[in-house]
C-alpha cells in the first residue's frame, strides 16, 4: 500500500515492500518536486518490524531532505 502527502512543493510517496528472508519491511520513497516534474528515488539503507514503521521513516526521511534542501543523495 503506498500513502501520498504533499510537503513544501514536493509529492512524496512513501511504499514499503516486504523481505521474505529477514521478516521485516523496507521502505521506499519517491520524490516529486511538483514544479519542474523532477524525480528523486533515495534509498533508505533500513528495515523495521512492522509496515507502519517503514512507512513512517519514508516520510520523515523525505521531509527532511526536502527540508535540508535537498542534499546529494548518496
Amino acid at each position: 500500500m503506498a500513502i501520498r502527502e504533499t510537503h513544501n512543493g514536493h509529492q512524496i510517496t512513501a511504499a514499503t515492500w516486504y523481505l521474505l528472508d529477514t521478516a521485516q519491511w523496507k521502505p521506499i520513497v519517491t520524490i516529486i518536486e511538483v514544479k519542474t516534474g523532477s524525480v528523486s528515488t533515495p534509498r533508505i539503507n533500513r528495515s523495521f518490524p512492522t509496515e507502519a514503521e517503514a512507512e513512517r521513516e519514508a516520510f520523515l526521511f523525505a521531509k527532511k531532505w526536502i527540508d535540508d534542501r535537498k542534499p546529494p543523495l548518496i
